[in-house]
């Protein structure tokens, strides 16, 4: 009896900057030829439409991958299992920071309130206007700014929380973005007393996709400031706990 030749496949663990293109194995290359169209499955039954190109004599995902990327909710950290069926089309299979295959509807959330595990409330107020609450409950201390045009490219700390943290002194701040990616950013303090995150911060606004109207909550963790994003429209974020400032 004929023993079948499993079909071709490799991973890659996504890291650094992947939401644009991703690098397919040099092993890999032989199998194609470039540029040509692809189609990825993902694991929700859905396919995306994404070129293959080559620089360099590599090879890689490029346009449609960013989409295949936001819509399938991918941070840095996950782990992708790409199986070639053939004809130019890649099941692909998704695993997140458990280690197991992603529960996709989960990923959405996480995204949607930027990994806050707060609790979520639905209120109905006067005229029928839902509002979903998100309460942030928090040891450290922390603030929340909600974004408008300005604040994407300098955004100001609260005089209270700079003194505490001792930032009067100091000329940059670590801040550690949902995926935990590290984004060194200059602190500058003004003639009226304001401490403003101003070069580094746009970097990391535009990195993450924050536009106008998300909510950000600046938390103080041991040694950098974590980040968490809210998306969602129609939302309030409650900030609570001991060292908040809402």
């Amino acid at each position: 009896m004929a023993r079948s030749i499993p079909a071709p496949a490799f991973f890659q663990v996504l890291v650094g900057d992947f939401s644009e293109k991703l690098k397919l194995p040099t092993a890999f290359v032989n199998h194609f030829n470039a540029p040509a169209l692809c189609k990825l499955g993902g694991p929700n039954g859905k396919c995306w439409d994404v070129k293959l190109e080559e620089k360099n004599n590599d090879l890689f995902f490029h346009k449609g991958w960013k989409k295949f990327v936001k819509d399938n909710y991918l941070v840095e950290g996950n782990f992708l299992v790409f199986n070639y069926d053939g004809n130019l089309w890649f099941s692909v299979t998704i695993y997140d920071e458990s280690a197991c295959e992603m529960d996709m509807e989960a990923a959405k959330t996480k995204r949607s309130t930027g990994g806050l595990d707060g609790q979520r409330r639905d209120y109905v107020m006067p005229g029928e206007t839902r509002i979903r609450i998100i309460e942030f409950k928090s040891e450290h201390l922390c603030f929340k700014r909600t974004m408008e045009k300005h604040r994407l490219y300098q955004l100001s700390i609260p005089i209270i929380i700079a003194r505490a943290k001792g930032l009067i002194s100091k000329r940059t701040l670590e801040l550690r973005d949902p995926s935990n990616r590290s984004w060194p950013v200059k602190v500058t303090r003004m003639e009226d007393g304001r401490l403003l995150m101003n070069k580094g911060w746009r970097a990391c606004s535009k990195w993450n996709q924050i536009k106008k109207g998300h909510t950000i909550v600046f938390e103080f963790v041991k040694g950098h400031v974590k980040l968490h994003i809210v998306r969602a429209e129609g939302c309030a974020v409650i900030l609570t706990g001991p060292n908040v400032i809402d």
